[in-house]
């Protein structure tokens, strides 16, 4: 059996790291629940982007390296474009190359011909409601390669704070269980709001599992 003194030091640290966890995620949960909203409702006219979004295309004049490996030729060519970005959508020819590079709200389709050693760029830019949508699904990885992994290093930094924080609202939830279980008496209604978080849950569960 704990000791009451053990008892007394766990229940602190647990409420100490709990407020501590949740002012360190605060703006974290605020900007992927109002992203959430935004990807929920794509009717909502303030929040319009698509429409708004800024497309130019241009082309620009490279040098080409003798050996055409595609990475080192695409490595080569967002060096001397000054550009930075997740590659994806990768289609080599013996005369071209075809890729995409890509940040939250800014991409670019890049085609280069080797013969003519010319650039030509497709760029898109979104609005601040259009990063903040892409923000929310941005993990470097494409719908049509998925086994592909992020390859720049902006993509890795924000994939591993995710799952930081992922581990931090687990924690939330659990030490928020701790500390209503320990004064369940007086709050009562918390078996009740548990309950119904784990019904929605499961209900949700089932229902897919069924689909």
């Amino acid at each position: 059996m704990p000791t009451p003194s053990l008892v007394r030091s766990a229940t602190y640290w647990n409420r100490k790291l709990h407020i501590h966890v949740g002012l360190f995620l605060l703006l974290f949960i605020w900007l992927f629940a109002f992203s959430g909203l935004l990807l929920n409702h794509g009717s909502w006219k303030f929040a319009s982007f698509w429409e708004e979004r800024n497309q130019t295309t241009s082309q620009t004049h490279i040098q080409v390296p003798p050996n055409l490996d595609s990475s080192q030729v695409m490595g080569h060519v967002v060096q001397q474009l000054g550009i930075a970005g997740e590659v994806s959508d990768v289609a080599m020819t013996p005369d071209s190359v075809d890729f995409r590079v890509t940040v939250p709200g800014h991409g670019r389709s890049l085609h280069v011909d080797f013969r003519k050693g010319i650039c030509t760029q497709k760029e898109f830019t979104f609005n601040v409601w259009g990063k903040l949508r892409t923000l929310h699904t941005f993990n470097g990885v494409g719908r049509g390669n998925a086994p592909s992994s992020p390859n720049w290093w902006v993509t890795y930094t924000w994939l591993v704070a995710m799952d930081g924080i992922a581990l931090c609202l687990l924690f939330l939830c659990l030490s928020s269980w701790v500390m209503w279980y320990k004064v369940r008496r007086q709050y009562g209604w918390g078996i009740v709001a548990l309950g119904l978080g784990l019904s929605g849950a499961v209900y949700f569960v089932l229902l897919l599992k069924l689909w």
